[in-house]
């Protein structure tokens, strides 16, 4: 067997390994979230609540995704377990994402409003920060397809290289 092709066996079983990792700690890491997803007028709020608990994880993080933000008006009010607003944040991007400390365990309300009477589509969601490590596991898979990829394109110049020296013979 060529070298080049021991090096596709191996460069395909790095990005098959890497997809199944990454597919394993990106499962993992969403598995936890609530979400609530719809279409956000002017007229009412859309919300999501999620119990957090401290001793889960001190930190926890919400995310909202919207890609006709431009066309809204669109922010984020997040209340603690007493109603109190613990951070607001105005949508400038399509994908937002903030980290919050959990100071007291209970149900915690994310509410996002639009000004605009414009109608967009949007997600939102509240969780637990992920663990570390379940983080680098999907980091690890992601790492193992670029390497996989990288392995065929050093195949692929390999292979190339030595056709064009048994043309030349």
């Amino acid at each position: 067997m060529q070298k080049s092709h021991i090096v596709i066996l191996i460069a395909g079983a790095l990005v098959a390994a890497g997809m199944i990792i990454s597919y394993y700690g990106a499962s993992l890491v969403t598995q936890d979230i609530t979400y609530n997803e719809g279409i956000l007028n002017g007229t009412a709020p859309i919300q999501v609540t999620k119990d957090l608990d401290p001793s889960i994880s001190e930190t926890a993080v919400f995310v909202v995704q919207s890609p006709e933000f431009a066309d809204a008006s669109l922010v984020a009010s997040l209340f603690d377990p007493s109603s109190q607003i613990i951070s607001t944040k105005k949508i400038e991007q399509k994908n937002t994402e903030v980290q919050f400390a959990i100071t007291a365990k209970g149900t915690y309300r994310l509410e996002l409003e639009n000004g605009k009477q414009t109608e967009v589509h949007v997600i939102i969601g509240l969780t637990h920060m992920p663990d570390k490590l379940l983080i680098s596991l999907n980091f690890l898979g992601q790492m193992l397809i670029l390497s996989g990829f990288a392995g065929v394109v050093i195949s692929g110049i390999y292979a190339l290289k030595s056709r064009k020296k048994a043309q030349l013979r």
